[in-house]
């Protein structure tokens, strides 16, 4: 009988084991992509790439501008960066570096140009409670940090909360010169009726500046791209 008893225990056991094993459970996965952008928004660091190619039809001087608005003022340039053209060629280079040159951007023989600015990655950091850090990346071509001072919020004299909102981009009419804005990084603002401030709106601007969004923002910057024709 302790015989029959000990196996019939077995066989119950086994089967709350199976049903136990059938029922959910968690599984652990390595991060995702959209984890690490989680930490960076956490850490207050803000990543964005912009792809240029479709630029490198005609060869355009190229600039980064930096300006800044605040509400009841005009608009102010704050800094502007010669860069280079977007297609280089060896015509513009001492003559003694252009076969090493032509090796290294893999130019084949009878063509003299190269595209040189393609795209351009932009990461903003915030060293202190009162500044933030623009990091400026054009591959092969520059690389740049540029600080710019924040504005406290209102009535809440330590609170400095910036965002940034990227532009939505379309097809820009071929002109002599074309200002092409990146991005905007704008002040939070004080909602005096409810007592706090707040952040809120579109979360892109078209390049024509006539989103809502501007209307409440008492300060903020834009970075962007000037294109002038050779």
């Amino acid at each position: 009988m302790r015989k029959y008893a000990l196996a019939a225990f077995i066989c119950i056991s086994l089967a709350f084991t199976a049903n136990a094993q059938e029922g959910p459970k968690v599984i652990n996965t390595e991060p995702q992509l959209s984890d690490i952008y989680a930490v960076f928004d956490v850490l207050n660091i803000h990543l964005f790439r912009f792809d240029l190619k479709e630029f490198l039809t005609d060869v355009y001087f190229v600039n980064l501008y930096i300006d800044e608005y605040e509400a009841g003022k005009e608009a102010k340039r704050v800094n502007t960066i010669r860069v280079d053209k977007n297609i280089v060629s060896l015509n513009d280079v001492p003559a003694e570096y252009r076969d090493e040159l032509r090796k290294q951007k893999n130019i084949p023989e009878g063509k003299n140009e190269w595209d040189h600015i393609k795209e351009i990655s932009l990461y903003i950091t915030k060293p202190n409670d009162s500044t933030a850090r623009f990091s400026i990346n054009i591959p092969e071509a520059m690389r740049t940090n540029q600080q710019v001072k924040l504005r406290p919020v209102g009535a809440y004299r330590k609170t400095c909360f910036y965002q940034p909102v990227p532009f939505t981009f379309k097809a820009m009419e071929k002109q002599e010169v074309m200002k092409v804005p990146l991005l905007l990084y704008g002040s939070a603002w004080e909602d005096t009726k409810n007592g706090f401030i707040r952040f809120c709106g579109e979360r892109e601007i078209d390049t024509d500046m006539k989103a809502e969004l501007l209307s409440d923002m008492p300060h903020y910057y834009i970075i962007g791209l000037e294109l002038k024709k050779e």
